[in-house]
């Protein structure tokens, strides 16, 4: 689809940049070219079948703009675009018998009408067909052209006078003989009239200037699956149209300006073909809308990017779902992820945040996790062993009851007669407890953590998480100021906690003296978080440490409840963005004279090469040797951006001959 850029900056109510506007087409997936008489060229992809036309492409400039939806206009208004109420929607007379065979891949919609003299276009519209080079024949082919200019859709119109309306159908060619070479291409879709073929579907031919006097028109306009459509091989690639509800708009929007602009009348409408699919309605979370494309939007422009694409968003509220209606024409927003994408698409890549802002998604990153392995980790760090003890105690175990809260109902087991005396451990100390005793024997030093699970009742899954230390024995070797291996004390335990409350999120924890029954007195603390009760710290009093054998050794424990610490918050993930590639370039080397400034060869390779000056720089300079004396041999390299879509290397061979000979021109020596 061939666009003026003059009706663009109409439509857009100011200007428009070109080259702006050809980098917009390409980030999204379309082929574009400015001609010289400055018409845009558009050959969108399936999914951006908007992009063909107009409306379309022009809602896509003011979305990429931030400047709102599209305005309405009404059918006389000439001067600049204002907002008024939603065009309406003209119903069409039924009447018209159209029939198509089952499973066509194609739809066509047709219209018969009657003008009753000369069609005069508004100033503006006239002046948008000159400016794309379309003759005015004063007949219903103007409106055909500003309609399909409009929308992107093809229209066809013919006499209705030598046609029988009463037998239109749809149906596949027959083959062609193969000496008729203008024949339809085999697979092709006819729309017939009885027995005469009326349009070719698929062939972008113009429609006819039937004489404006009163008689009968035939207008009519196509669709075919790009999948399953077979255009003519040797004829103008086919416009298939954006859906098959496309050509039903197009010709309801033709059937409203015959009526509006020519004081014409419409007799009988009818499609036939497939079907035209029903509108998807979403309802997207505007806020995790913004999360995903820019937690700064705001909602006008969100959903301002939304309609750029074609989709209806209702005026959005605070606090609720959007309402956006996604026509049939972009089966690809089928969910919040490619509404998001969508969004971005139209406002711009290169104007997303760097960092992707935090996942509110499960399972990962898990907060209580997260505190596992920070403790984990804190603990290794200070020196602490690892451990993982029995789950199981004897019901006689003398440290079965150490840090079981005094009211807890201990869990038995329920099973073999070997197991009918086991208890499931209500703290882990008393494990850790029987591990530090053992190491005190052996080796004299116990430094001892767990990270495990303890039951709270005996329902299925009613379970905390446990964070428990054991430090005893020697801490640090003997020395000429220490004769003796300074042993663990409460000091040692204060600084495990307090690296442990780094590692959950907090500042510090807070000791308050409180009794407990495996404590020493006045060594007996609960450890709280802004006044939460989260554990228990302190030394083990002399009986307990004696069921440890431990006795005579001052042991420092602590444990706390990990449930009741909350974990520390998540950290955003961080993703590294690619550096964009390098832009294509060609190298040339240039012998000038010593005179010559190089600032006059850079503005001629740049003139030459048809790219900016600022992308033409010189890499290399060499003087004496095999230069020529009183000259200079500069290597320049020339980066430029692609205009077309043809072979890269023969674009760039392109530029550097047309470089040389402009070197060549200027009596330089180039290569």
């Amino acid at each position: 689809m061939k666009i003026p850029l003059a009706w663009l900056e109409q439509e857009c109510g100011g200007p428009v940049d070109p080259a702006a506007l050809l980098d917009h087409l390409h980030e999204s997936g379309a082929r574009a070219g400015l001609h010289a008489d400055r018409v845009v060229e558009v050959l969108p992809p399936p999914e951006l079948a908007h992009l063909g036309s107009l409306r379309g492409l022009a809602a896509e400039v003011r979305a990429r703009n931030a400047a709102g939806p599209a305005p309405q206009r009404s059918a006389h208004q000439d001067s600049a675009p204002q907002r008024s109420a939603p065009p309406r929607s003209v119903p069409l007379p039924d009447g018209l018998a159209l029939t198509a065979e089952d499973g066509l891949p194609g739809r066509v919609a047709a219209a018969v009408v009657r003008l009753p003299g000369e069609v005069r276009l508004p100033g503006a519209a006239a002046d948008r067909l000159r400016a794309a080079g379309v003759p005015l024949t004063g007949t219903v082919a103007d409106l055909a052209a500003y309609v399909g200019f409009e929308t992107g859709q093809p229209l066809g119109a013919a006499d209705a006078g030598g046609l029988d309306l009463t037998a239109l159908r749809l149906g596949p060619a027959a083959p062609s003989d193969p000496a008729d070479p203008a024949g339809p291409p085999p697979g092709a879709l006819l729309l017939r009239a009885g027995e005469r073929t009326v349009a070719v579907l698929g062939r972008d031919a113009p429609a006819a200037a039937v004489s404006a006097d009163g008689r009968d028109t035939l207008v009519w306009a196509w669709w075919l699956d790009p999948a399953a459509a077979h255009p003519d091989p040797d004829g103008p690639p086919a416009v298939r149209g954006h859906d098959p509800g496309s050509c039903d708009r197009a010709v309801a929007r033709l059937s409203e300006l015959v009526t509006d602009w020519a004081g014409g009348t419409v007799t009988a409408a009818g499609g036939a073909g497939a079907p035209a699919p029903a509108p998807r309605v979403l309802r997207p979370d505007p806020a995790e809308l913004r999360r995903l494309v820019d937690p700064d939007l705001d909602l006008a422009t969100l959903a301002a990017l939304l309609t750029a694409g074609g989709a209806v968003v209702a005026p959005p509220e605070e606090g609720r779902p959007l309402h956006v209606t996604v026509p049939a024409a972009r089966p690809d927003l089928d969910g919040l992820p490619a509404l998001a994408g969508e969004a971005a698409r139209v406002r711009g890549y290169p104007t997303l945040p760097r960092r992707l802002p935090p996942s509110a998604a499960g399972p990962w990153p898990d907060r209580a996790r997260l505190l596992r392995r920070g403790l984990t980790t804190a603990a290794l760090r200070r020196g602490l062993q690892q451990v993982t003890t029995p789950v199981l105690l004897r019901a006689g175990e003398p440290l079965g009851a150490v840090g079981t809260a005094p009211a807890a109902e201990p869990v038995t087991v329920h099973g073999r007669a070997g197991l009918r005396a086991m208890r499931v451990r209500g703290s882990l100390l008393p494990g850790l407890l029987d591990v530090a005793g053992r190491a005190l024997r052996r080796a004299g030093a116990a430094h001892v953590f767990e990270v495990g699970q303890v039951p709270r009742s005996a329902a299925l899954g009613d379970e905390s998480w446990r964070f428990a230390a054991v430090l005893a024995g020697a801490v640090a070797p003997p020395s000429l100021v220490e004769p003796r291996p300074r042993t663990a004390g409460f000091a040692d335990l204060n600084g495990l906690l307090r690296t442990a409350a780094a590692a959950s999120g907090h500042e510090a924890f807070e000791l308050a003296p409180e009794p407990h029954a495996e404590f020493a007195a006045g060594a007996s603390f609960t450890v709280r978080v802004r006044g939460t009760a989260v554990g228990r710290a302190g030394i083990l009093s002399e009986e307990t440490a004696a069921l440890a054998d431990a006795a005579g050794e001052r042991v420092c424990c602590a444990e706390l409840d990990l449930d009741l610490l909350g974990g520390p918050a998540p950290l955003p993930p961080t993703v590294r963005i690619p550096d964009p590639l390098p832009p294509p370039a060609f190298n040339v080397s240039v012998v000038v004279p010593e005179a010559v400034s190089a600032g006059e060869v850079l503005r001629a390779v740049a003139r030459a090469g048809g790219t900016e000056e600022w992308r033409v720089a010189v890499k290399d300079l060499l003087q004496g040797g095999q230069v020529p004396p009183g000259h200079l041999s500069l290597t320049v390299r020339a980066e430029f951006l692609r205009t077309d879509d043809g072979p890269l290397r023969e674009d760039r061979r392109r530029r550097r001959e047309a470089v040389l000979r402009e070197l060549a021109d200027r009596g330089w020596s180039g290569r």
